[in-house]
């Protein structure tokens, strides 16, 4: 018999469970390769961690699956509310509780948006080193709970580098803090790392305290460099990455990805189709003979053209055309994204691998992503109408993943497993590791309340 949700007594939030909001609650928008729509029982819109521990005793002792959302930009369908649960909605959770210059970190709840709180510290000459391509609509939260990366992850890390301690609720409505407000802390195991991109399936994350780093001093250069193929900047990449110039950014782009970004931006970055990759690349901070360095490097790699500047207008429109790489790409059809990394010296074998996959149907392949630390999406934009993914283009991911796995890569880098790449966990852990990580799953939820059939 299906618990009565009426029963369930909020200190400061509202249930919403008409038909319109369960149906808005029960997909995730960003996931493009999931057609169907579920139906949560309800969608508790939380206020205080007072409202999320109630929720998680009332769904504990009632046997209910509870989905943590916090701004419902999950490319795997991870934050989608499940039949018959309850959505424990985060975005209300939304305050900068500190911000402490001197000690570098700030504490806040797990809805404030990741751009927000790195306006914020900007005004006081620091930042927010995560960067995902989300980073104006996606919370905090959910940038930790997917261990969300970006294009500043090559020199800052990802979320996981960022994060020094967590506020969490578990299964059972407790509420424990994890690390600390030090940036170094060996006391006992490190369950913040363990948190750290576990999608909601260990505990609900309702605060964090996360690093903030200075601005760096000295004016940064940002430049492009196209190339004959993507085999070919891959190359540039491995010898930038040993180069010691330590770029901050290293972003890739296809003949295909050029193509949407100058219909979408006006502008000719393919130079009238001459380049068939382009890369975008930051160093911070230049010391003097870097930027010669940079070029010339490229230079030796294969690149046709290089361009380089310190003029920031200019440096800022560069990165925004790199910020607007999906949008271009979902001008033409329904966006399929995928997330795979590889080790640096393989990166050219996946970029050749990729781009010699072919389709019969009326798809659109694109190839672009984090190169300076070995992370590409192949994305395929299909026909918006379609209620399935073609097969051809399932049968081209799943060949992505094999090649992967078997070069030793990994098929989700920065975006997470959720439901649509559970089946790939178990051929690249082994049963060992997978039995390990449930056997986790299970002490921290012992009822398998907490976005059960996800991650593991």
């Amino acid at each position: 018999m299906m618990a009565d949700i009426s029963e369930l007594s909020l200190k400061d939030g509202r249930i919403i469970t008409d038909s319109e909001t369960l149906a808005k609650f029960g997909k995730d928008d960003s996931t493009q390769e999931v057609v169907k729509v579920y139906k949560p029982l309800a969608v508790v819109e939380a206020h205080s961690v007072e409202d999320v521990q109630a929720t998680l005793r009332f769904a504990n002792h009632h046997k209910i699956p509870v989905t943590a959302w916090g701004a419902g930009s999950s490319i795997v369908n991870s934050s989608a509310g499940l039949d018959d649960g309850i959505v424990l909605d985060l975005s209300q959770l939304n305050q900068i509780l500190e911000i402490n210059i001197p000690n570098q970190y700030a504490v806040v709840q797990a809805g404030v948006l990741n751009a927000d709180l790195d306006k914020e510290v900007r005004k006081q000459g620091y930042f927010f080193a995560p960067d995902p391509g989300s980073k104006p609509i996606s919370s905090i939260g959910g940038n930790i709970a997917t261990n969300a990366g970006g294009m500043s992850s090559l020199k800052y890390g990802t979320t996981k580098q960022s994060v020094i301690g967590l506020q969490i609720v578990l299964a059972d409505g407790t509420l424990i803090n994890t690390g600390s407000k030090t940036f170094k802390d060996n006391v006992g195991y490190d369950l913040t790392d363990l948190l750290v991109g576990s999608e909601g399936t260990l505990a609900v994350i309702v605060a964090a305290t996360v690093k903030l780093l200075p601005i760096p001093f000295g004016k940064p250069v940002t430049g492009l460099a196209t190339f004959a193929d993507m085999k070919q900047l891959s190359i540039g990449v491995q010898k930038i990455s040993a180069s010691g110039l330590y770029p901050s950014m290293m972003e890739a782009l296809n003949d295909t990805s050029i193509e949407a970004l100058d219909r979408l931006e006006k502008t000719d970055l393919g130079n009238g189709g001459v380049a068939k990759a382009l890369l975008i690349f930051k160093l911070e901070g230049a010391p003097a003979g870097a930027v010669e360095a940079l070029q010339e490097i490229l230079g030796d790699a294969g690149a046709l053209h290089v361009s380089v500047t310190d003029d920031a207008e200019y440096a800022q429109k560069i990165i925004q055309i790199r910020q607007d790489y999906y949008r271009a790409e979902a001008a033409y059809g329904r966006l399929i994204v995928e997330d795979v990394a590889v080790p640096l010296s393989k990166l050219p074998d996946l970029a050749d691998f990729v781009e010699q996959l072919t389709f019969t149907t009326d798809v659109t392949a694109f190839l672009g992503g984090h190169a300076g630390d070995g992370n590409f999406h192949p994305n395929i934009a299909i026909p918006r109408d379609s209620d399935s993914i073609p097969a051809d283009v399932q049968d081209a991911i799943s060949k992505i993943f094999k090649y992967v796995q078997s070069i030793e890569g990994t098929i989700s880098a920065e975006h997470g497993i959720g439901e649509i790449k559970k089946q790939w966990v178990l051929p690249q852990l082994g049963q060992e590791l997978v039995d390990l990580q449930r056997r986790v799953k299970l002490t921290f939820d012992p009822n398998n309340i907490l976005n059960p059939g996800r991650k593991i």
